[in-house]
């Protein structure tokens, strides 16, 4: 019969054949400095890196950056915003930020075939962030909460068929809030998120009459924009 090997002689198994790597790993984002927990994470195919809000205080998302298929991944804007994961299926290297603080929150993902051959090296940093000789004292990346405050105009209501179409164009992505008042009563309110640019939204089954259109917006960070526009439409049967 053989004997149970000692603690000493488990030691040196341990040793001798290292742990297989989990097939899962986390990332925390981190407030304050607005980092990710990992700017570096090396997986194998088939492996599942999950990305967790859990504790914070900040609005905070996580998306793909690079390669261009990687940028449907993405996660909503929010505060201690529920986990997201992904497996990864391809080898590859996967750069991941988020959305509103990308000039620190950045990492890449390394995933390597099932052979463990290393993935392609990551693609270059942009040009903004190499340091120059002549710089004084070095560029430095510094971390500032969004406080700018987006622009809001080009807004047009027109009157559709038992109902108001809005018109308008945003600086930046954001939600939009189109409120309808007839006297002093509120009738309809409707809020939408929306990219940058221009876009629209309607607002229908309205009954016939004059209505007043208010107009509002804010960025994901929540800064609103400097006034809101009205103007006033006559729906009709």
């Amino acid at each position: 019969m053989r004997a149970p090997l000692s603690a000493v002689a488990l030691a040196a198994t341990a040793l001798a054949f290292p742990a297989v790597a989990v097939a899962e790993v986390k990332v925390q984002a981190v407030d304050g400095t607005n980092v990710w927990s990992q700017t570096e994470v090396r997986i194998k195919v088939g492996e599942t890196v999950t990305w967790s809000f859990a504790g914070t205080a900040t609005p905070h998302n996580v998306q793909g950056k690079t390669p261009a298929a990687w940028d449907t991944f993405k996660s909503e804007v929010a505060v201690a915003g529920p986990d997201r994961s992904f497996t990864f299926q391809q080898p590859g290297t996967y750069r991941y930020i988020c959305f509103l603080h990308e000039s620190t929150m950045f990492g890449d993902v390394f995933v390597s075939d099932e052979t463990g051959a290393p993935p392609p090296p990551p693609p270059p940093p942009p040009l903004s962030e190499q340091p120059f000789a002549n710089d004084t004292p070095p560029l430095t990346s510094v971390e500032v909460r969004d406080t700018v405050v987006p622009t809001l105009d080009r807004v047009k209501a027109t009157r559709v068929d038992r109902g108001v179409r809005v018109r308008f164009r945003l600086s930046e992505a954001g939600k939009v809030t189109v409120k309808l008042t007839r006297g002093k009563r509120v009738v309809r309110t409707r809020t939408v998120e929306v990219a940058k640019g221009t876009g629209s939204l309607s607002l229908r089954g309205l009954k016939a009459g004059s209505y007043r259109v208010q107009v509002s917006a804010k960025d994901l960070a929540g800064n609103a924009a400097k006034a809101a526009s009205r103007a006033r439409v006559t729906v009709r049967r």
